[in-house]
């Protein structure tokens, strides 16, 4: 099992030594921040970066900008967020990266358009189907993440908030290449959070991990929520074992108070979080 965390707000360079000496073996890499952004990825630093990791016994994993939209409903626009991804998916094969994490969209419109949600899947449609051939060719998993629900009356219509959308989606794209990342925190706000791993399991390659209050997304250190980080975990380690756990939170020291309580937790369980000797890749029947 990995266990890591989201590099973010500074250059991942600067968790390296952070990740090493909290035990972690995984970092996702955040593209948000501009310290992050992908067109600082030039040709030397991604191979510098590669090596730190490699010699850290990191692998990585990228993230999209929450504002990427691969849902817009403007060609051009929807064009511009498919480029963006064809130059991720290069720059992060390049790094060794195992997968890119990617929020799936959004739609826009008022509360009373019925069109709004199924338009936006259909748009995300159209830019997974230029994008899973070249994922495929580079064997870079797109693991697409849940969101929050929209609040109530809101113009901005969240895509994969509920476990049934995604499902649909893995039905219309049955590449190996589309992956689910599920944010525990995320799909405690939609209700029954066991719903999307009953649903994505098959194709559940991380998680997110961050509490919340139950209404609203607050990213907390875990124990500090309403979420059973016992019977989320317990489950977790019987369903989705090879599957990577990354902490989701935005200063240092709760990133390290994660870790510590999730590796508590682990071992109160029995279940002592370990990497695959020698195993950089995600494999769904650990072999």
């Amino acid at each position: 099992m990995k266990l890591g965390f989201v590099a973010f707000p500074s250059p991942p360079e600067e968790y390296i030594s952070l990740a090493a000496a909290q035990g972690a073996n995984h970092l996702e890499i955040d593209l948000f921040g501009p310290a992050q952004w992908l067109e600082l990825f030039h040709a030397a630093r991604i191979r510098d970066l590669a090596k730190r990791l490699e010699d850290a016994g990191l692998t990585c994993s990228f993230h999209t900008p929450y504002v990427l939209n691969l849902a817009d409903y403007l060609p051009s626009v929807r064009r511009s967020a498919v480029e963006y991804m064809i130059r991720l998916l290069n720059v992060a094969k390049a790094t060794g990266a195992l997968w890119v994490t990617c929020h799936p969209g959004y739609g826009l419109g008022i509360p009373t358009l019925n069109w709004v949600r199924p338009r936006a899947v259909d748009c995300l449609k159209r830019s997974l189907e230029i994008l899973l051939p070249l994922a495929e060719k580079l064997k870079l998993p797109i693991a697409l993440e849940n969101i929050n629900p929209s609040v109530k009356g809101s113009q901005i219509v969240h895509l994969m908030d509920h476990p049934d959308e995604m499902a649909g989606l893995f039905k219309a794209f049955p590449s190996d290449s589309l992956r689910a990342c599920i944010d525990i925190g995320h799909a405690r706000l939609s209700g029954d959070w066991t719903a999307f791993l009953q649903d994505w399991r098959d194709r559940c390659i991380a998680f997110h991990i961050h509490d919340n209050d139950g209404v609203q997304d607050l990213h907390l250190v875990p124990g500090k929520g309403v979420i059973d980080w016992q019977k989320v975990l317990r489950l977790l380690i019987d369903t989705t074992p090879n599957a990577a756990l990354n902490v989701e939170l935005f200063s240092d020291d709760d990133k390290v108070d994660a870790l510590e309580y999730l590796k508590g937790v682990l071992e109160a369980l029995g279940h002592p979080w370990i990497d695959i000797p020698g195993d950089r890749r995600y494999s769904d029947s650990g072999e």
